[in-house]
């Protein structure tokens, strides 16, 4: 129980978080999460007695995030970075645990030599959560994201390891550097064996089941889920790496597929990136939260008593400064050596060719090949300094520490080999850990963001709204025209339907626009419903109903505003009651559910209607009004006024639904609740709901066709740019996606 109230916590905090991302912007989403977590923890003492086993922070967190890692991966460009991967994976985590161990045994002798390595080795590890959420909001080269992603799937290893050693030497104070090249290699080789033999096995697998047919999308996506558990815990009890294990799984039961071959595959990788999204974002989104909630546990009275808070933050800027400045300097060295290499294969490459070409060109002419008086210009000795100083900062910061090395950490022994004695300093290395690890996370997102900039999306979000306003305005005057054509009746319903939702869509673009044309309209928009409502309430008050007989019509002249394409508070215009006792019978008749099934709803609804088309009336007569004496306000009006008769003739159309009599237009009706329906005038109503019930998608598929030809309309008269054309695009694909799910 006490782990469910956990989980349920730092789930609320995680949706905390989010929202509080939004409000303060300028913060990356891991420092808010362990932000909250932190207030959290010191809010509730209590959450520091719940404690997460580290070895199930490792299956039940960091397994399935590598596996998704690296199934996102591209072996290739793994493969073709191998060198610097592995040199960032195995040689700077070993230059880290050595440097930063010495150190930490000298600035603070009370912790041993041993428990220093243990510490640096739980630090080394760059972590995969850290580096994808980080990732997100920066802009990397494609060599730099290769390398982070691949040095934070295979470091890990390196780290553990270093780590088991070094704290069965504090344990035992006996260190055996063959037995531990040993374990080594143990554990890395025989993890990525152990994890590409399964993935070979969970993909054979996964191929049969489909060709028989056994396989559905829901299954697959279930498949991949289990599968990096199944895995690590196999590979643990193999006593191998798990986490190389789902590396190795990941790369190998990846699906590469050429495109377009199958819709089949096509939706399996929809659904699966989509789950896959959210799980990754929620296993990132709680690693973050639980390390925010350990910040005050790691800080035990024990260590306040015998530290002061300087040396403590002394301590931590030190190893922190360590962690990156070798870092730094190994990056440093490995990419200058990267690029040497680099630009001598392209001149050996450049030699040939033109050694190849002047040899041609002797042939041809008999003439020796002239130099070239143009050549491109080679950049200065300054600016490849700059440049290669630039790309080292960008992967020292941008290899935090996070989940893994918290895990890590928190496996160190509580006692030495007597069951008595406790481990020398403890609680002090766990909390140098934790925090820097709040320091790496801060200077990645301080210093990221400034070093490799996203760069500025050329479509801004006014000139793509506006273009989102010309297209829903072609889309439904083609949809209004289609109404007006009147080619087959049973698609009307539903096509007004259709209208309004798209009429709401517009009015929400509208809404949201930042330009003068867009607060005004909102304005008038407003002044409107004002009308609206004072003449609901003169003839509300002529007709002196009773909360009784009201309610009914009130809670169909809502549906039917929200019909015609009212949303929020427009909806509610002439239907609400000023006494708590009608609110409530209102509340209660909105629980009914929709539809006309007896002839009182038929004439309930007929009445409604009515009532629907004195509104419309109220705000046409109005904005009529304005567009003959207000100038300022006259386009807007104008543009209102339109929406309005749209809606005052999807009203009459629903009345004239099927009917042998047309009824005509007109302000001076006859106003309910009247005994039954007008005579000649059958009750088809029902019929209505019914065939927009029926049609419903297949319309809305339709309309989304019009809506791509304006958008294909629009950009091949220049009238909008591509970028904008395919934002616009993607919108209507997800719609489409979402039909009939």
């Amino acid at each position: 129980m006490e782990i469910l109230e956990l989980a349920l916590v730092v789930l609320a905090c995680v949706i905390g978080s989010a929202v509080l991302c939004q409000v303060v912007p300028r913060l990356s989403l891991p420092l808010v999460q362990i932000a909250v977590g932190c207030a959290v923890a010191l809010l509730v003492p209590a959450i520091h007695d719940v404690h997460v086993s580290s070895e199930l922070f490792l299956v039940l967190f960091i397994a399935p995030l590598l596996f998704n890692e690296a199934r996102n991966t591209e072996p290739r460009e793994l493969w073709e970075n191998k060198g610097a991967i592995l040199s960032l994976a195995v040689g700077l985590v070993l230059l880290t645990v050595l440097a930063v161990g010495f150190a930490l045994n000298w600035f603070v002798p009370s912790i041993p030599l041993a428990a220093a390595f243990a510490c640096a080795a739980a630090l080394a590890p760059t972590d995969a959560a850290a580096v994808g959420a980080l990732a997100s909001s920066v802009s990397l080269k494609k060599r730099q994201s290769t390398l982070l992603s691949g040095e934070s799937l295979i470091n890990d290893a390196s780290g553990v390891v270093a780590f088991q050693f070094a704290s069965a030497a504090a344990l035992t104070g006996a260190f055996s550097a063959i037995d531990a090249g040993a374990e080594f290699a143990r554990l890395f080789f025989g993890g990525i064996a152990v994890g590409a033999a399964l993935g070979f096995a969970g993909r054979t697998a996964a191929r049969l089941l489909r060709r028989g047919g056994y396989e559905s999308t829901t299954t697959n996506v279930l498949y991949e889920v289990f599968s990096p558990f199944f895995v690590f815990l196999f590979a643990e009890w193999a006593s191998t790496s798990g986490i190389l294990a789902v590396v190795a799984a990941g790369l190998v039961m990846a699906e590469r597929q050429p495109r377009l071959t199958s819709s089949a595959a096509a939706q399996r990788q929809i659904v699966s990136n989509g789950f896959w999204h959210i799980i990754v974002f929620l296993i990132n989104s709680v690693v973050f939260t639980l390390l925010g909630m350990e910040l005050p546990q790691a800080f035990t009275p024990a260590i306040a008593d015998r530290f002061s808070p300087l040396f403590l933050l002394g301590v931590v800027a030190l190893v922190t400064v360590l962690i990156m400045g070798c870092r730094f300097i190994w990056v440093l060295a490995m990419e200058a050596v990267h690029r040497l290499a680099l630009r001598r294969r392209r001149g050996r490459k450049g030699g040939k060719r033109a050694r190849r070409a002047s040899k041609l060109e002797t042939v041809e002419t008999n003439q020796p090949s002239p130099t070239p008086h143009l050549r491109q210009r080679r950049p200065h000795w300054r600016e490849r300094v700059g440049s290669l100083m630039r790309n080292a900062l960008v992967l020292t910061v941008g290899g935090p520490k996070g989940a893994v090395t918290l895990s890590i950490i928190f496996t160190l022994p509580l006692a030495m080999n007597d069951g008595t004695t406790p481990f020398p300093e403890r609680d002090l290395i766990v909390f140098l850990t934790a925090s820097v690890i709040l320091c790496t996370l801060l200077l990645a997102d301080g210093l990221l963001p400034r070093l490799a900039p996203r760069a500025a999306d050329s479509t801004s979000d006014e000139e793509l709204r506006r273009a989102t306003m010309r297209v829903l305005e072609g889309t439904l005057r083609e949809l209004q025209a289609m109404l007006d054509d009147e080619a087959d009746s049973r698609y009307d319903p539903a096509l007004r339907l259709t209208i309004a939702q798209y009429r709401i869509r517009l009015i929400h673009e509208r809404e949201a626009s930042s330009d003068g044309c867009g607060r005004k309209l909102d304005e008038l928009s407003q002044t409107v419903r004002e009308v609206q409502q004072k003449r609901a309430d003169e003839l509300q008050d002529a007709a002196g109903l009773s909360v009784n007989v009201s309610t009914p019509y009130y809670a169909a002249l809502r549906r039917i505003r929200r019909s015609i394409g009212y949303d929020g508070t427009d909806v509610n215009v002439g239907s609400r009651f000023r006494n708590l006792r009608g609110r409530a019978a209102l509340l209660w008749q909105r629980t009914k559910p929709d539809g006309v099934e007896t002839d009182q709803d038929e004439r309930v609804y007929y009445d409604s209607c009515l009532f629907a088309i004195q509104l419309e009336h109220a705000a046409i007569d109005y904005l009529q009004d304005v567009i003959a004496q207000d100038e300022d306000r006259r386009k807007s009006a104008a543009v209102l006024l339109g929406e309005h008769r749209m809606a005052l003739n999807s009203l009459w159309n629903r009345i004239n639904y099927g009917q042998g009599v047309k009824q005509a237009d007109r302000s001076d009706l006859t106003m309910g609740p009247h005994a039954a329906l007008p005579e000649g005038m059958e009750p088809l109503f029902g019929k209505q709901f019914a065939e927009a019930a029926r049609y419903a998608d297949e319309v809305d598929a339709d309309a989304l066709t019009i809506e791509l030809d304006q958008i294909r309309h629009l950009l091949e008269h220049g009238e909008i740019a591509l970028p904008v054309a395919n934002e616009l695009r993607q919108r209507v694909y997800v719609l489409q996606m979402s039909l009939g799910a």
